[in-house]
């Protein structure tokens, strides 16, 4: 039988790497590449055919996505930023009351980094980048073990409640300025 849970594909197709003039790497990692619980059920998710499409979440009550990139993208001694860019149907319910939680991690072992934010209705039919703002998703690359994996997720488990109309277009991860 197979597993309702979507695996992500470690192919290099889905993370995208672009190198800017002054060094520092910026990833773009599309939903393909993201682990996401109840993916492999259409009832709860929709992933579209075309290659590096978005993720289209149709409802469900444990909103799980994990990621994880190589730190060999990533240049050290870096401060960088993580977002999911994002894109609320105008039929999306469910996000007012609850807000959403990112994490990100440097290597399995690390020190995770907490952000939450609201999905506000208000964004409804606009593409943005969550957590944004006065509170960003931040953390620092200065490990010597460039083996490792940098680890990522949004979720929303704890309240119970039902949500839907969520679309993942991708995850970015660039350096601060």
């Amino acid at each position: 039988m197979p597993s309702p849970h979507y695996k992500g594909s470690e192919n290099s197709a889905y993370s995208q790497l672009i190198q800017a003039k002054d060094g520092n790497n910026k990833v773009i990692i599309k939903p393909q590449a993201l682990d996401i619980t109840w993916g492999n059920d259409p009832r709860y998710w929709r992933l579209h055919d075309k290659p590096r499409g978005p993720a289209e979440l149709l409802q469900v009550c444990w909103l799980e996505v994990n990621g994880s990139i190589s730190l060999r993208l990533l240049n050290q001694n870096t401060d960088y930023t993580l977002h999911f860019n994002l894109y609320l149907k105008p039929d999306a319910f469910g996000w007012n009351e609850s807000p959403v939680y990112f994490m990100v991690k440097v290597g399995k072992n690390g020190k995770p980094t907490w952000r939450s934010a609201y999905l506000r209705q208000d964004s409804q039919g606009n593409t943005f980048l969550a957590p944004n703002g006065k509170n960003p998703l931040k953390f620092r690359f200065d490990r010597q073990n460039r083996d490792e994996k940098l680890i990522f997720g949004l979720y929303e488990v704890w309240r119970g409640r039902w949500k839907g109309g969520l679309i993942i277009e991708d995850v970015v991860i660039s350096a601060c300025r």
